[in-house]
């Protein structure tokens, strides 16, 4: 491994976005850093604790930037998906800043508000009448 600093100057925006992404525009990181960061299977924001100190970092963000939703990626699969069910979901929930029940109803129906099917003015309600027409073989 080495403590050379990552290579610069490149002149394609496709690199250059990758390295400000991996080094988050921090300066004289080398390729040492990069397996340290990437120790745990990403790079994005690292949280551990029990489920209340998770809970607490997740509720931080949820009050300081007013967001709405949680994109999990696993470090050990199925286990740390179960754990985060059954530890840290519950604590949330007993927080109040996790939903207890789903509302009823399909994603379309919530989406579109239009019922189980497409919509008339859908792009894909357009291809209905194909499902219902008899199969045609190839010759």
């Amino acid at each position: 491994m080495t403590s050379s600093p990552l290579p610069g100057g490149h002149k394609g925006r496709g690199i250059e976005s990758s390295v400000q992404r991996v080094t988050d525009g921090k300066r004289g990181v080398t390729v040492r850093h990069l397996p340290e960061q990437m120790q745990l299977g990403g790079r994005y924001t690292t949280i551990v604790g029990n489920p209340m100190q998770v809970a607490d970092a997740l509720q931080s963000w949820v009050d300081e930037a007013d967001i709405d939703g949680f994109n999990l990626t696993r470090t050990v699969t199925p286990e740390s998906y179960e754990d985060f069910i059954d530890l840290v979901i519950p604590e949330l929930q007993s927080r109040g800043i996790y939903k207890t029940a789903y509302a009823q109803g399909t994603l379309r129906e919530k989406l579109f508000g239009e019922g189980a099917r497409l919509g008339p003015r859908h792009t894909g309600a357009g291809f209905r009448d194909l499902a219902d027409a008899p199969a045609t073989q190839a010759p």
